[in-house]
C-alpha cells in the first residue's frame, strides 16, 4: 500500500572506469545508477531505469567538479561554467553485463580536467543528481520516476574504501547475489572494484552513511532556502512597515491641515458675523472702530453696542447743552463731528474695522 509520493532531488554514487580505446582522449565509461539496488536516495527498480534513463540523462548532460553547496543551490541553481568538467557522450542506456546491471554512459572530460581525472581516478568518484518522485512505503523509499537528470558530479567521497566505485559500494541488493562461476567472478572483480565478498554488514553500514550524508546535504539545502525566504519576508515586512509609516504621516498631516482650515473658516465666519452686526447697528464709523479695537472673542457684542449707543446719546446731550469745551472735544478722540453725521461706511473703513477684529481674534 502506498503511503505518500514526494518530489525530491536524487543523489547517487556512480562508477567511473577508463575506456581502454579512448584513454588519451579523456573519454571514460560511467556506471550511473545500478538497478534493483537500495541506493542512498531510495530503491531503484530496473523498470524505472529502463523507462526514464535515456530521457533523464541524454547526451550532453553536464559533468561538474563537486556537488553544489546548499547556498549555491539556492543562489545559483544553474551552476557555474567554471565548474564544468565534461559531458555525457551518449544517452544513458540500460545494460546488463560483467560491469553491472543499470544505466551506463561515456563521459568526455575537458582538456583541463583530463590530467586531474587521470591523476585522481583512484581516490575520487562520481555522484549523479536528478529530480524525481519517491514513494514512501512500509518497506522503505522507492524511486518511482526520474523526471530530469540534473548533473553528474566528480566528488571526493565515492563510497566505501574511497574508490571511484560509489554506487555499488554504498548499495545493498534486495537479495543475496546469485553464485557465479570462478571465471566470471574474477572477471568482474578485475573490471570493477566492489564490496562483494566484504560482507553484508559493511555494505549496509556504507549505505547508511551515504544515505545519512545525502539527507543532511538535502537538509542544508532546505535550511538555506528557508533562510533566504525568511530574509525576503523580513525585507518585505520592513518595506510594508515603512509604507505604513509614510501613510500614517500623510494622514496625520492632512488631518491637521483640515482641522486648521476648518478653524480658519470658522474664525472667518465668526468675524463676518461680528462685522455684519456692527454694520447693522447703525453706529458712526468712529464708534465701530472704537468697538473693533476693544473687541475680544467671547464678548457680548450686542451689549457693547448698546453701551456705545448710550454713550453717544450722553455725548450728544452734553454737546447740545454746551457742557463740553472745544478742548475736551478734541481730546476725546471720539470724533464728535463725525459721530453726529451717520455717513455711509467706505471700503477703507471696512478694511480697517475687519483688520481690527481679526487682530482681536488672534
Amino acid at each position: 500500500m502506498r503511503e505518500r509520493m514526494n518530489p525530491e532531488t536524487l543523489r547517487e554514487s556512480a562508477i567511473l572506469s577508463v575506456d581502454p580505446q579512448s584513454a588519451d582522449k579523456g573519454i571514460w565509461r560511467a556506471f550511473l545508477i545500478a538497478a534493483d539496488i537500495q541506493g542512498s536516495s531510495g530503491y531503484y527498480p530496473a523498470e524505472v531505469l529502463q523507462r526514464d534513463g535515456s530521457r533523464a540523462f541524454p547526451a550532453g548532460t553536464h559533468v561538474y567538479f563537486d556537488h553544489p553547496t546548499g547556498s549555491e543551490e539556492v543562489e545559483r541553481p544553474e551552476r557555474s561554467v567554471r565548474d564544468i568538467a565534461g559531458y555525457l557522450l551518449d544517452d544513458a542506456a540500460f545494460e546488463e553485463g560483467l560491469e553491472g546491471r543499470g544505466l551506463f554512459s561515456r563521459i568526455q572530460f575537458t582538456e583541463s580536467a583530463k590530467p586531474l581525472v587521470s591523476e585522481l581516478a583512484r581516490i575520487v568518484g562520481l555522484s549523479i543528481r536528478a529530480a524525481g518522485q519517491i514513494e514512501e512505503t512500509p518497506s522503505g523509499r522507492v524511486v518511482r520516476h526520474i523526471s530530469e537528470g540534473l548533473s553528474v558530479d566528480l566528488v571526493t567521497r565515492a563510497g566505501a574504501g574511497g574508490r571511484l566505485v560509489s554506487m555499488t559500494e554504498s548499495a545493498t541488493s534486495e537479495s543475496p547475489p546469485a553464485e557465479k562461476d570462478g571465471a566470471a567472478s574474477q572477471g568482474s572483480a578485475a573490471t570493477i572494484p566492489s564490496t562483494i565478498g566484504t560482507g553484508a554488514l559493511l555494505s549496509e553500514v556504507a549505505s547508511m552513511k551515504d544515505t545519512l550524508g545525502d539527507r543532511i546535504e538535502q537538509l542544508s539545502v532546505d535550511v538555506a532556502r528557508m533562510s533566504q525566504q525568511l530574509k525576503e519576508a523580513h525585507r518585505e515586512t520592513e518595506k510594508q512597515a515603512r509604507q505604513n509609516q509614510n501613510l500614517n504621516e500623510t494622514v496625520t498631516f492632512l488631518r491637521d491641515r483640515a482641522e486648521k482650515t476648518d478653524q480658519k473658516m470658522a474664525e472667518s465666519k465668526h468675524l463676518g458675523d461680528v462685522l455684519t452686526e456692527l454694520l447693522e447697528a447703525g453706529l458712526p464709523v468712529p464708534s465701530m472702530i472704537r468697538l473693533a479695537k476693544g473687541w475680544q472673542p467671547g464678548q457680548d457684542l450686542h451689549e457693547q453696542i448698546n453701551h456705545e449707543r448710550e454713550y453717544l446719546k450722553k455725548v450728544m446731550r452734553d454737546s447740545e447743552r454746551g457742557a463740553l469745551s472745544a478742548e475736551h472735544r478734541e481730546s476725546s478722540h471720539l470724533g464728535l463731528t463725525e459721530s453726529t453725521s451717520f455717513s455711509s461706511t467706505s471700503d477703507s473703513d471696512l478694511a480697517e474695522i475687519r483688520d481690527l477684529l481679526a487682530g482681536g481674534a488672534l
